[in-house]
């Protein structure tokens, strides 16, 4: 689960600038802004306290999709997690990582299933969490240590049949295995497709492909699929 720091095409420069904050806490909102900012100049960040705002910021009719969108999970009139679900769907390049102050298994494992690209908790000091902001412009993926510490936890006390089929690891051909890889460098389509010599087309088919053979949703249980694999 550990990629280098990579490189933006020019093509998603502008939306690789743009990055949304959905927190309903004012106060909360304005200090993840502001470590964005301080770590991360010349950002443009756009802020939305409630689901309504950042589905208006995301698809409404003057959208700039952002990057990059760091999503509360309890907002006034819905769940993050269900925005994450919609990111997913209609902005499948974006980065979308929750961050918040719950760490119970059932609000980590449903974000990660909905496709949320990492977890980040909010109960920390600002340079734990520009350290967190750094380490995404690196792409790496975004876990606090106490979330990495749970899903690690679980997964060792799960039996060994995650992308198996009768005892079997599932088989992927080697331009998935590739796709695969990338995408757990943190690699965005574009790039894939580019590093690969293939169409973007053809680079969603593999991606839809490697999702459907080993049941996951998102980048983050890519990467620890390509970590289980050797791949990276």
């Amino acid at each position: 689960m550990l990629t280098p720091p990579i490189p933006r095409p020019s093509s998603t420069s502008a939306q690789s600038q743009r990055i949304l904050v959905i927190e309903d806490n004012r106060e909360t909102r304005q200090w993840i802004a502001e470590t964005l900012l301080a770590t991360l100049p010349g950002r443009v960040i756009a802020q939305a306290a409630t689901c309504a705002e950042a589905r208006e910021t995301l698809f409404g009719p003057a959208a700039q999709p952002p990057g990059l969108v760091l999503v509360d999970l309890d907002l006034p009139d819905g769940r993050g997690i269900d925005l994450i679900r919609e990111i997913r769907q209609a902005r499948p390049e974006t980065l979308a990582i929750v961050i918040t102050i719950f760490e119970d298994d059932q609000s980590v494992f449903d974000a990660l299933a909905a496709g949320a690209d990492g977890y980040i908790l909010k109960g920390v000091r600002s340079e734990a969490l520009a350290d967190q902001f750094r380490r995404i412009e690196q792409g790496e993926p975004a876990i606090s240590p106490r979330i990495a510490q749970r899903l690690m936890a679980h997964f060792r006390n799960m039996p060994p049949v995650i992308a198996h089929k009768e005892g079997q690891m599932v088989a992927l051909t080697a331009r998935e295995q590739e796709v695969l890889r990338l995408i757990a460098r943190g690699l965005t389509m574009v790039e894939i497709a580019a590093a690969l010599g293939i169409s973007q087309n053809t680079c969603a088919t593999h991606t839809k492909a490697i999702y459907r053979k080993l049941d996951i949703s998102s980048r983050a249980q890519a990467a620890l699929a390509a970590e289980r694999r050797g791949l990276v």
